[in-house]
């Protein structure tokens, strides 16, 4: 897996599920090789990717969504595979050709389905329109009339039709009234806009105990007494504990005996995860998912490269979704938490070593690919690390819940 990012982004249904995710790929100095067939290398960066890491690990049960170049239309040898999950998506850059129009029948005819990315309408691509189960309409940057106007002659065809590039909450709002049916973007990362200051009953008590996590100074008994003011938490921690997550030889049945096994640091960590998941039943699933996979994520790469500060990295990723989470400014949720400054600076505007990692990971799953190739760390550092997380992440949602 030489020079290979890989990263996911959801799309969502109207209930804030998951239906699939885009899955893109790159050859991380794709900007600095020379390549005799750049499209060709594309091809065999997507083949080798799925044959190293597995279909399962990125994605579960939901749908595929895969970036397909124009060879795999046009030369039948490089058919992709798994077509049970795949939705083979057509870039806007490919020509209506007799080729590709037969290469899209034929794909068909394997039992792949098919979508037209970035797409904008024009009479030319009224013969991929008819062969897609899928269409992307890009809103990034356009106004209600226009988006309207897309989807109004898209909607014409038999195809299922997603909003992509959704960025905001309030774009996410539009296009629910306008009655787009699937989305695709970073709306859910980020807060909603509200018109009052305090904060829900149950997420002030989150925010205490997550508050009362953070110091350093807590011992074993003040951390036991936390957990035993919620009985539902305590029977949560305990049920997570006793999870074959761990794999443990023996059952756990106090929360000291948890607590001793797992280790302050730890505990902190799983106590915050799980405090989370229970304040903000209005949010998707998959916001803890990006949480928690940001949360590992950073830490894996602390490891590697600033072993000094790995164990304050988990917080970092994690509590970077907590606006989202809140619905509140960072600004005015850390000032009920007390974090140290590094982290707290980290999550304000990414400065210092602890904010140099999260960015790293941010632009990982913005598939910002050049800016992390500027970083001088070797891609595989990145994928590895982050294939590790979602598999993480995957083994501890599946223990909290």
């Amino acid at each position: 897996m030489e020079n290979l990012f890989i990263a996911r982004q959801p799309i969502y249904d109207l209930n804030q599920t998951v239906m699939g995710y885009e899955l893109l790929y790159r050859n991380g100095n794709v900007d600095k090789a020379i390549f005799e067939d750049a499209n060709q290398a594309s091809c065999e960066t997507i083949i080798n990717s799925f044959m190293h890491i597995g279909i399962d690990s990125l994605i579960g049960s939901a749908l595929a969504f895969i970036n397909l170049p124009n060879d795999f239309l046009v030369i039948e040898s490089l058919t992709p595979m798994f077509r049970e999950q795949t939705v083979l998506e057509i870039l806007e850059d490919i020509e209506p050709t007799t080729e590709t129009i037969e290469g899209i029948k034929r794909l068909k005819s394997q039992g792949y389905r098919i979508a037209l990315d970035d797409f904008e309408y024009d009479d030319k691509f009224i013969p991929f329109l008819n062969l897609a189960d899928y269409v992307k309409i890009d809103v990034l940057g356009k106004d209600e009339a226009t988006i309207r106007q897309q989807l109004n002659t898209v909607s014409k065809f038999d195809v299922t039709i997603i909003a992509e590039k959704v960025e905001t909450q309030e774009m996410y709002i539009l296009c629910k009234e306008i009655n787009f049916e699937y989305f695709q973007g970073f709306f859910f990362c980020r807060p909603q806009l509200v018109t009052q200051k305090h904060i829900p009953t149950n997420k002030a008590v989150a925010l205490n105990l997550l508050n009362k996590l953070q110091n350093p100074d807590i011992d074993f008994n003040e951390l036991e007494s936390i957990l035993a003011q919620d009985i539902a938490l305590s029977y949560k921690f305990l049920r997570y504990i006793n999870s074959a997550a761990f794999s443990l030889r023996r059952e756990i049945d106090s929360i000291k005996d948890a607590i001793t096994l797992l280790g302050l640091v730890n505990t902190r960590n799983w106590v915050s995860m799980i405090l989370m998941t229970r304040s903000v039943d209005s949010k998707p699933d998959e916001l803890i998912t990006i949480a928690m996979i940001r949360g590992k994520m950073c830490e894996l790469l602390a490891e590697k490269n600033k072993p000094d500060i790995k164990a304050q990295m988990f917080i970092v990723g994690l509590f970077s979704v907590l606006d989202a989470l809140m619905d509140m400014e960072m600004i005015d949720l850390l000032d009920t938490i007390i974090l140290s400054s590094p982290i707290k600076m980290a999550l304000l505007d990414h400065s210092g070593d602890h904010g140099a990692i999260l960015e790293q990971v941010l632009q990982y799953e913005a598939f910002n690919w050049d800016e992390l190739i500027k970083t001088g760390i070797e891609s595989d550092i990145f994928t590895d690390s982050y294939l590790e997380a979602v598999n993480w992440t995957k083994i501890q949602m599946a223990a909290i819940k």
